[in-house]
């Protein structure tokens, strides 16, 4: 790849699946479908053809799952169908990865950090939910297994206090667990935390969406998490009361929920729509669509020269036009051309890219 090149060429050429900033969002760490992962300044967060490559991290020998860049530690998360997991640490202008020893028959599928950066989770095909930490008597970082669900664990989060996890499977069930480690959490423990550590693994709360799960997080305080399934619902769950409301939406099934504070939220559906979502009493309701010609703030990249390049391209490597990068009005091009593949927030700006390689930009 010549590094002249532009980025949102590349981008609509080999599409965008995994995607994660740093703290100040001024570099990126994302995956292009393939092994390596790429890390690029943004100097211009609206202009991608202001991206610079800085870096490829190639540790990885198959399909990136997921990456997650860790906003106090700095270290960047990533796993791999390949069956390997690796934290990597930025010290001398290089990047540096650790392998996490952990043991799995099958490619991870989904990684998250804690809001620390000294514990994170990852699910893999072979049903394992890990709980990853660094071991100082060793000088690594290794894993622990949460046995739980029957399938592939598909999506997990740590919640603010580090003391839970949320995961969803295909096995058509969410469940709230247990992940606290007494040399890494009891430092953290205050009067409110205390008593809620419980033994490692414990299952605290199970629900039942009766469909495979696509994302699971929690809300700022950690009182309440969410997970979307396939079936067009999503479960606001009370792990404390052992209390879950469903909402069952009018509109295409979630793909991604992202939390923007105590009741309120971001669902990312198959529709290539964002909506937000509200509460209203003791209810929750569409606030309104994000991907909208009004709230659409900024489109990266730059239509027309750019998607008019990638054709040409394909052409010339024999590779039949893909539908989704016809431009066929301008009003197609206020939404994405194919499924959302993540969601990121910087302050009120909503930043969204597609497994197609457009990157956009909206106002909340």
């Amino acid at each position: 790849m010549a590094q002249n090149q532009k980025p949102q060429d590349l981008f609509l050429l080999e599409g965008i699946s995994c995607v994660s900033f740093n703290k100040d969002f001024t570099k990126v760490a994302l995956s292009k479908k393939d092994n390596l992962i790429y890390i690029y300044s943004v100097p211009n967060l609206m202009k991608t053809d202001t991206w610079k490559l800085e870096d490829k991290l190639d540790s990885h020998c198959q399909y990136v799952s997921g990456i997650d860049w860790n906003a106090h530690t700095n270290e960047i998360l990533s796993c791999s169908h390949d069956k390997t997991s690796f934290v990597w640490t930025y010290s001398n202008k290089k990047w540096t990865p650790a392998n996490v020893v952990a043991t799995t028959k099958l490619g991870y599928l989904c990684c998250k950090w804690n809001s620390r950066g000294d514990k994170f989770c990852e699910g893999t095909s072979a049903k394992h939910l890990f709980i990853g930490y660094y071991n100082p008597d060793n000088n690594w970082w290794m894993a622990r297994n949460i046995k739980v669900h029957k399938s592939s664990v598909v999506c997990c989060e740590i919640d603010p206090t580090s003391l839970f996890v949320i995961s969803g499977s295909t096995d058509l069930r969410v469940y709230v667990s247990s992940c606290y480690i007494d040399f890494i959490d009891d430092k953290h423990l205050n009067d409110k935390t205390k008593p809620l550590a419980q033994n490692f693994g414990d299952v605290i709360h199970e629900f039942r969406p009766n469909s495979w799960v696509n994302s699971v997080t929690w809300n700022p305080s950690g009182a309440l998490g969410f997970a979307a399934a396939q079936n067009a619902t999503i479960s606001v769950i009370n792990y404390t009361d052992k209390k879950t409301d469903v909402i069952k939406c009018k509109h295409a099934p979630v793909t991604l929920i992202v939390p923007t504070g105590e009741n309120s939220f971001l669902a990312v559906c198959y529709d290539r729509n964002v909506l937000e979502y509200e509460k209203k009493g003791d209810n929750w309701e569409v606030k309104r669509t994000i991907t909208t010609d009004q709230g659409k703030k900024a489109a990266g990249p730059a239509v027309g020269k750019s998607v008019s390049s990638a054709l040409a391209k394909f052409q010339q490597m024999g590779v039949q036009k893909k539908e989704n990068l016809a431009v066929t009005s301008k009003q197609a091009l206020h939404l994405h051309q194919s499924i959302i593949s993540s969601l990121n927030i910087k302050g009120k700006d909503v930043i969204t890219t597609d497994v197609s390689g457009f990157v956009k930009y909206w106002k909340l």
